[in-house]
């Protein structure tokens, strides 16, 4: 699957596979996403970000299968992606969802017409000479990732797409990222 680009539906199906180790990051990303703003979450799961969320939020879970009422079903590596606009998000999160995405670029350019600003975890990926990109490279197909971007290559991504990040926080290997639209004058 990885290969060929596509998602996982049947593993993603199990929710065995949602691990609720994951909690503590949720938390931690819900912190960093602005009250009273309608919040969209890709990858939603267990939906335990809704339970963290300051409650001026409006909560809307997507998935790529059903995740309770009013689930918005999505496949970021499906193209065309959807229109949000009778959504109306302001914030999108992504918690360990990133690191599936076989284009991030292409899903950072459709945020940038929908949404402004993006929280998200990433698992990211760090130079350490041949063996340590290489062992990287073992764990990361292990886990299924269909990408490796560094911490200042997310960055540099989020960036040409019209997104400025606002702050950097750690969860165990993991970054926290919180990005802001900027204004179209002053990415040129």
């Amino acid at each position: 699957l990885r290969t060929m680009g596509w998602s996982d539906y049947k593993r993603w199906a199990d929710t065995h596979n949602l691990e609720e180790w994951w909690e503590s990051r949720t938390k931690q990303l819900a912190r960093m996403i602005p009250a009273g703003t309608s919040v969209i979450e890709f990858g939603a799961g267990r939906r335990r970000l809704q339970a963290f969320l300051d409650p001026s939020c409006a909560y809307i879970a997507s998935d790529l299968v059903e995740r309770g009422p009013g689930t918005f079903l999505c496949d970021l590596n499906c193209r065309p992606l959807p229109d949000l606009q009778h959504l109306a998000p302001q914030v999108a999160v992504f918690a360990g969802v990133l690191e599936y995405v076989r284009d991030v670029p292409a899903v950072v350019e459709w945020l940038a017409a929908h949404v402004r600003c993006c929280v998200a975890s990433y698992a990211v990926a760090h130079p350490s000479g041949f063996a340590g990109r290489l062992a990287r490279g073992v764990k990361r197909t292990y886990y299924g990732y269909m990408n490796a971007y560094g911490e200042a290559d997310l960055v540099a991504l989020f960036g040409r797409g019209g997104f400025a990040c606002r702050q950097i926080d750690s969860w165990n290997d993991q970054r926290l990222f919180l990005f802001t639209r900027t204004p179209a004058e002053a990415r040129s």
